[in-house]
């Protein structure tokens, strides 16, 4: 089903919906990404050169994971709940170098699920299961979600149905940490008051992303006050620019690769996205937010 309501009553990207993209297979991924397989936006900042080469691609994406697990408040010994957490570079990284006391994984794709499995990483909890479903035992100390919030919405809701589908998630998050504990969520944006029509849209709706909407930083910010101060907040659509860039480059090196992998259509299909992702970041339609949020000490109920 690839509804833009689910038959739970959701709205957002359904389970068929990001596997329809996610699990087109990992060995294709693998030919574009970094050795990490981090598919989202990297930090670039003192990280100059080819975003294609594979060493500067794989240092700026662990610049990013880094960041997020700082501005979540991860240390050793600490509880982290990743929403949206892909191919598991995030988790490897609190398992392995911040040495976190138990990491908790959601994704919906089972590619990226059974890889993170195979991963066996130490106190890490991967579930095939939206944020909705969690139940935790107990509070986390801190929270990342990078590249998942674009997902809980879809392009025909009005404004004010989109902020009560994100305070959803705030209120959710805000339950699963202590007073002062910490979100750092990373998404994409419409930019100032940019609308996306016309036929990249339609194409990003129909063949890339289905049942997904980008938001607002002024729906975010709607959203979370009852739950959250936001407490830091990059721009970096630049970034994302420059890591579309070096996906799209290192895609076409691997064509034939590639090809032999998905087939022509799906090559195609990919290469005109991140190549239209690009222009649509170069040109300041859409941006990218890093967003540090602190629960207050009282939570709304």
């Amino acid at each position: 089903m690839s509804a833009e309501v689910d038959q739970r009553g959701r709205a957002g990207a359904t389970t068929e919906d990001i596997q329809a993209h996610y699990d087109v297979g990992k060995e294709f991924y693998r030919l574009w990404l970094d050795p990490g397989l981090t598919y989202s936006c990297a930090l670039w900042d003192g990280i100059t050169g080819a975003p294609a080469r594979t060493d500067l691609l794989l240092e700026a994406q662990r610049a990013k994971l880094r960041y997020h697990l700082a501005q979540a408040g991860i240390s050793a010994d600490s509880r982290l709940l990743d929403i949206g957490c892909g191919w598991g570079s995030l988790l490897r990284m609190a398992a392995e170098e911040t040495g976190v006391r138990q990491a908790v994984g959601l994704t919906l794709s089972a590619d990226q699920h059974a890889h993170v499995c195979s991963l066996g990483l130490p106190g890490v909890d991967v579930r095939v299961q939206d944020w909705r479903d969690h139940e935790p035992d107990e509070p986390y100390d801190g929270i990342v979600s990078i590249g998942a919030f674009e997902h809980f919405t879809h392009v025909d809701m009005p404004r004010d149905e989109r902020i009560t589908a994100y305070r959803s998630f705030f209120a959710r998050c805000a339950a699963w940490l202590p007073p002062r504990g910490r979100l750092s969520l990373q998404t994409i944006a419409l930019a100032g008051d940019s609308v996306l029509d016309g036929p990249v849209p339609a194409f990003f709706a129909r063949e890339v992303f289905p049942g997904s909407a980008l938001p607002r930083l002024s729906e975010i910010a709607t959203a979370c006050e009852p739950h959250f101060a936001i407490t830091a907040l990059r721009e970096d659509g630049a970034d994302y620019a420059r890591t579309l860039r070096g996906w799209s480059t290192r895609l076409l090196r691997a064509r034939e690769q590639a090809e032999s992998l998905v087939g022509p259509g799906t090559y195609r299909r990919y290469r005109t996205y991140l190549r239209a992702s690009e222009i649509v970041f170069m040109r300041q339609v859409s941006t990218l937010y890093r967003i540090t949020l602190r629960r207050w000490p009282c939570r709304s109920r």
